[in-house]
């Protein structure tokens, strides 16, 4: 630095250490003056303390003629800008190191980098790898210095981002594995040159193949055989059909770890199964996978955590591969969804997963010598645990019987046949587990004949979880009849039936079904007046479902009158059921 430049130097650092101790002196003079005297509005401080001189408290202020700046007021522009740089420099040091002794920036780099990587993962301000790491950058030389240093936070980047942040990213991730998203549809890929020069480090790739798909397609296709790529997961969706991918090399199986196919499958060969932790294959018309393959798969997987097989009929051609000889084991398994129409009902008897939590089987068939319903006792089970812990309904129609539950612990499971047959095996199989669910809901969506209808309504009325009924068959037709008629007919047993039942719905169109409704809520209230047994629950709601207009003040009028009177709080609610527009609460009887 040149002596003009030193000289206006020294006059700033005299002038910045007078101003300190000025600082320092009102700072000593404030320190004198105690809260009372602070809360007197008259307070002054000549006034409170009178030893102060005057020339004291000027200390606050410059004191221009005391000190002659020549230097600083002699100074050349040239000279002024220079030290202004300097100037600059040293604060930009100082506020580094302020910087630096925050205590977020003294946490340890790698736990540094882990929250910058969660942090940039959470960044929605746009769609770009490349502005979330930009954004991150510009807040302090300290956080531009880590991200530059953090080869963990360049691994991931998608089509959106273009050539030259691909570019930057890999040199900057240097030989770690990629994490690539490519939506094609929505953004530009990524050229030819990007995708070749690092395909043989991806290790995540999400591919979302849209309407412009074909090209970028056909380009992996080409790449696939010239490098195939060592992933631990991999995840493709369309929203059209496609061949196979084959960007895998069957003759080095990969070892994925997630695998999620939606319309676009791979080559099964190219996948080694061994470490699979998630599997998920959903509505792929096009060389679907078989049971055969799906159980061969599975038998593989013995890491599976998550399973998901849905929307498409499972291929149901002769293949070499055999059948297992033994139900396959899936002891992490945590979440099974399998919903194949009626196309998976072998795939879902050779499967065991013992600690599910969630399961979500849907259209097993029970009809034909290999599906009797005593082949399906594992997945009973398998969900009791389930019931016990949570609200459960059961439903069943002419064609389907349904368990489902509500709460944190998921729970859906039909069987596609005559629920005459099931509901019985399934109340039997699982009636510990039902009897310890906190609220049991029956709901039968169709009428039955008398005597089957009677024996479930007896099976049933054991189990002290039931707070629900609905009977919502509608009209009786053929042989079939209406519930509230045989829940009339138990006569005094009914006091005893459904202890904990809180809700009745029913379907009441004529005078005597409405006489039978009132029947059951006279005696369930004798029961309770009686006091002849303990722990009855009174009924909290009645709810009349009937599709056509009653005559409210004719002689339905008296029968409403007492239901609702035996009701706790006389909740009976009356809707009008149009088969075309479903249930409509006409009013309050």
């Amino acid at each position: 630095m040149d002596p003009e430049a030193s000289a206006v130097m020294r006059d700033l650092i005299r002038l910045l250490d007078y101003r300190l101790k000025a600082r320092d002196s009102r700072s000593e003079l404030e320190a004198r003056v105690t809260p009372n005297d602070r809360a007197d509005t008259n307070f002054s401080l000549p006034k409170i303390h009178g030893s102060v001189e005057k020339e004291d408290l000027r200390l606050t202020e410059p004191k221009q003629a005391s000190y002659p700046f020549s230097a600083l007021a002699l100074a050349p522009d040239s000279v002024l800008q220079s030290v202004h740089r300097e100037i600059d420099a040293a604060i930009a040091a100082v506020r580094e190191q302020a910087n630096a002794r925050l205590p977020v920036n003294r946490l340890p780099m790698e736990l540094f980098t882990s929250i910058l990587q969660l942090a940039s993962e959470r960044l929605h301000s746009s769609d770009y790898q490349g502005d979330r790491l930009e954004n991150l950058m510009l807040v302090c030389r300290m956080w531009n210095r880590v991200v530059l240093d953090s080869p963990s936070l360049w691994t991931e980047w998608n089509s959106s981002d273009g050539p030259h942040f691909v570019k930057r990213s890999l040199a900057q991730s240097r030989s770690l594995g990629l994490t690539f998203s490519c939506r094609v549809g929505f953004h530009e890929p990524v050229g030819h040159r990007e995708l070749g020069q690092c395909m043989a480090r991806w290790q995540d790739v999400g591919l979302n193949f849209g309407w412009r798909g074909d090209e970028v397609f056909a380009r992996l296709q080409k790449l696939g055989k010239d490098t195939a790529p060592k992933l631990k997961k991999l995840s493709i969706r369309s929203d059209r059909d496609y061949n196979p991918l084959d960007i895998l090399d069957p003759s080095n199986p990969c070892p994925l770890e997630k695998l999620e196919i939606d319309r676009i499958p791979i080559v099964w060969g190219a996948v080694n199964f061994e470490h699979l932790r998630y599997l998920h294959i959903s509505d792929v018309p096009l060389s679907p996978p078989s049971e055969t393959e799906l159980l061969q798969i599975l038998e593989r997987s013995q890491r599976l955590e998550y399973l998901c097989v849905k929307e498409m009929d499972l291929s149901q051609e002769l293949t070499d591969l055999p059948m297992p000889s033994q139900p396959v084991c899936l002891p992490r398994l945590s979440y099974c969804e399998i919903s194949c129409w009626d196309t998976a009902n072998t795939l879902i008897r050779m499967i065991r997963f013992p600690s599910c939590k969630e399961i979500a089987i849907y259209g097993v068939r029970m009809s034909g010598p290999p599906y009797n319903v005593s082949s399906l006792a594992h997945i009973v089970h398998a969900i009791e645990n389930t019931i016990k812990a949570t609200d459960t309904m059961l439903s069943f129609n002419d064609n389907v019987f349904l368990v489902e539950t509500v709460g944190s612990r998921s729970l859906g499971f039909s069987i596609v046949g005559d629920p005459e047959a099931v509901v019985s095996w399934f109340i039997s199989m699982a009636h510990a587990a039902l009897n310890a669910s906190p609220s049991l809901n029956v709901v039968l969506a169709s009428n039955f004949s008398y005597d089957w209808t009677t024996q479930t309504i007896i099976a049933l009325g054991n189990l002290r979880s039931i707070t629900t009924l609905r009977f919502e068959g509608g009209r009786p037709s053929d042989d079939h009849c209406n519930p509230i008629s045989c829940l009339d007919n138990l006569g005094d047993q009914i006091q005893y039936t459904f202890p904990q039942l809180r809700t009745l719905e029913c379907y009441i169109n004529t005078m005597s079904e409405l006489e039978s409704l009132r029947r059951v809520v006279l005696r369930r209230h004798q029961a309770i007046a009686s006091q002849e047994q303990d722990g009855i629950s009174p009924l909290q709601e009645v709810i009349i479902e009937q599709d056509e207009d009653w005559d409210r003040e004719g002689h339905f009028k008296g029968h409403l009158d007492e239901i609702r009177a035996l009701v706790a709080g006389g909740n009976l609610r009356i809707q009008s059921h149009r088969w075309w527009v479903g249930s409509v609460d006409s009013s309050e009887a």
